[in-house]
């Protein structure tokens, strides 16, 4: 038996890079709820997504580290390939700006699989890694143990008023590990898995892996 691929009808070809698709679930109940700078977790939605906005500035900051930890994580996971972001669920008790997320839910898929490496160390030290999963679970750790600050739009219900000139004001925010304890118990919250069946299931379009090793980067 014989497999022809329509290459014609569906512009498919064994020369174009083979892509990657991969499922991430960050269970974030763990993570710190607090009003420093660890507080905030991890999350792409900003006060204005919520029914109900943050009430006082300092649970609105929360919102703004979330915010500012997922884009920190899209920088981290971009080092190697560009992708896009799909199919994102987020859970909060309720849809409001007070309420913190507890799991965050997404897939990636990634342009090109050759260059998301297979080996290499762990942020701590103390695992070898040996599947492009475990890469990607490592690079999402290090985004969320990571200390930044930078200048965000930050909504202040302070400024609320019934002229509403202005609701937010631009604020130099810092956003700290999510986590003060182990860096283990942040890599333990993320789940990376692969999805092998949105790859190419011909033996002509199936690419031999090239990946390079990897340290943290």
């Amino acid at each position: 038996m014989a497999t022809v691929e329509p290459k014609a009808l569906y512009g498919v070809s064994p020369a174009e890079p083979q892509q990657k698709y991969f499922t991430v679930a960050i269970a974030q109940g763990g993570f710190a709820d607090s009003a420093d700078a660890n507080g905030g977790r991890v999350s792409p939605c900003i006060a204005s997504d919520f029914a109900t906005k943050p009430t006082t500035l300092a649970e609105s900051l929360k919102v703004s580290r979330g915010n500012m930890r997922w884009r920190m994580m899209m920088e981290a996971l971009a080092v190697r390939s560009n992708f896009r972001v799909v199919n994102i669920v987020t859970t909060y008790a309720a849809d409001e700006g007070d309420s913190p997320i507890t799991n965050l839910a997404f897939g990636l898929v990634f342009e090109n699989g050759d260059y998301i490496p297979t080996t290499g160390t762990t942020i701590d030290g103390s695992t070898t890694t040996t599947t492009k999963a475990l890469y990607l679970q490592d690079k999402i750790a290090e985004a969320l143990n990571t200390t930044k600050t930078e200048n965000c739009l930050v909504y202040d219900p302070t400024l609320v008023s019934s002229v509403k000139v202005r609701e937010s004001s631009t604020t130099a925010v810092t956003a700290g590990p999510v986590m003060t304890g182990s860096i283990g118990e942040i890599v333990e919250a993320i789940t990376v898995t692969e999805v092998t069946g949105f790859a190419p299931n011909t033996s002509g379009q199936l690419a031999t892996d090239s990946a390079l090793t990897y340290s943290a980067e």
